[in-house]
């Protein structure tokens, strides 16, 4: 009997020893990637991109945001290349994105303070450098009509800037960007 409480003690001091708790890094929003039901497969390079970028697969192949953690419903947000740099035509197309969760609840604040909703955020990220970059953005759904503004939110200063926006029309806002980083999307009354 006394070998017996002596183990489970032994025990009881282990269990104690291993079992420090772990706090978990603040991570934001979960990331998962789910197929839709109709999606094939299709090659596994293209699904474990995906999921590189917390991606819907459809998302990743039309190089789009169309759906983001702490919204409910958003205007998808695509961009298909021929950014024009500094000027001149290339058949540069500009990463978009999915943004950090804090960045989201920024623009949906920021968006109300404006009387406003958010329509989508986004981060674009390319390496290719620029002083001005005239980017077209598919926006599916958007008459042309509506009084949308584009921000950038700037990590420095903690503030969202209106962006110049050259062209609104069906489907597409064509906006002037000065750097990359976290874009959003803003329809005011």
């Amino acid at each position: 009997m006394h070998k017996l409480a002596k183990l489970l003690s032994l025990i009881f001091v282990c269990t104690m020893v291993f079992s420090t708790p772990v706090m978990a890094e603040e991570a934001g929003a979960p990331v998962a990637v789910y197929l839709e039901d109709s999606s094939d497969i299709g090659i596994p390079a293209v699904t474990v991109a995906a999921i590189a970028e917390g991606k819907l697969v459809h998302e990743y192949l039309a190089n789009a945001v169309t759906g983001i953690w702490g919204m409910d419903s958003v205007i998808p947000v695509a961009q298909g290349g021929n950014v024009i740099l500094d000027g001149k035509e290339t058949n540069v197309t500009f990463p978009v994105l999915k943004p950090e969760l804090s960045r989201v609840y920024s623009a949906k604040d920021y968006a109300a303070a404006l009387g406003g909703a958010v329509l989508n955020v986004v981060k674009i990220d390319t390496h290719v450098s620029f002083d001005i970059a005239n980017v077209n953005f598919y926006m599916p759904g958007i008459t042309g009509e509506e009084n949308i503004h584009v921000y950038t939110y700037s990590d420095s200063t903690n503030t969202w800037t209106e962006l110049t926006i050259t062209e609104k029309r069906a489907d597409h806002i064509v906006v002037n960007m000065t750097g990359t980083g976290v874009l959003a999307f803003i329809v005011t009354p």
